[in-house]
């Protein structure tokens, strides 16, 4: 292990939401590009998606990227703004949003035969009012001898401001305060948050390394090709295309991080304290 170099988390979300997604973070996987994968345990191809994640085990880790506002085009329900005033209004149902948490996580375990290495949620809703609540009394009670993590949105760079700021202030901030709290394992920082109708994907991605740390968290959104009904199908193919290419390499090797499951970066913190 190289000591010298620090251990970031590159995430890929979204899995099993479309082939052109899962064949971009399979291929990404194995270039050795990603350390974590969140995934749709309730998607219509969720089984046969998951058993191609299962060679990468060792080398990522694969987590429940939690759902409330994706419909697959099969179910009808609420977009994100009605989810988030109803959080901020109190008017999430406790009953049941802990139905939702066990529902997927029994997809999660029926197709991965183990439970998730860590949860996020679908458009970060996870750390609403009322949900993160929720999330973390599901988490202690059905895994109370396993450490999963759960992702923070704290940006890694305090000055960074915009869409990364909205995320701390929609529970971004609280969510890792009670996470520390209740000693729950989460990211030191996190990055991966731009505009998805930016063209210089690349430029971004270096803006975040330069904020890179021990545990630090970088989210993506890779795909092959577009597909039909996804808002930002141009763009997962823009981060592809990137994350797969010499120059991704170029610049991690220039600003000495090595991509690492969490763990891992836990392992080196204590290691270099």
């Amino acid at each position: 292990m190289n000591h010298a170099f620090t251990p970031i988390v590159l995430c890929a979300d979204d899995y099993a939401q479309n082939a052109h997604i899962d064949a971009g973070i399979l291929d990404l996987l194995e270039k050795k590009r990603l350390t974590a994968v969140s995934c749709f345990s309730t998607a219509p191809n969720w089984k046969n998606a998951a058993h191609a994640l299962q060679p990468y085990g060792a080398q990522t880790d694969v987590g429940l990227h939690f759902n409330l506002t994706e419909g697959f085009g099969q179910e009808k329900v609420p977009g994100l703004r009605i989810v988030i005033l109803r959080s901020l209004l109190r008017g999430m149902n406790p009953m049941q949003l802990r139905h939702a948490f066990e529902r997927q996580l029994d997809a999660f375990e029926d197709a991965m035969g183990h439970g998730p290495d860590f949860i996020d949620g679908h458009q970060h809703v996870h750390q609403l009012p009322g949900v993160r609540q929720v999330m973390l009394q599901v988490l202690k009670k059905r895994y109370p001898e396993r450490a999963v993590w759960v992702r923070n949105t704290v940006p890694a760079d305090p000055a960074w401001r915009g869409k990364p700021q909205i995320l701390k202030l929609l529970g971004g901030q609280v969510t890792a305060d009670h996470l520390r709290y209740e000693e729950v394992p989460t990211n030191d920082g996190f990055g991966g948050v731009y505009g998805f109708d930016r063209p210089d994907y690349d430029a971004c991605f270096r803006e975040w390394l330069t904020a890179a740390r021990p545990g630090m968290l970088i989210m993506c959104h890779p795909a092959t090709a577009p597909h039909a009904h996804d808002e930002i199908a141009a763009q997962r193919v823009v981060e592809y295309d990137f994350l797969r290419s010499y120059d991704c390499a170029r610049m991690l090797d220039q600003a000495k991080v090595r991509l690492a499951k969490l763990s891992d970066c836990f392992l080196q913190s204590a290691y270099a304290d």
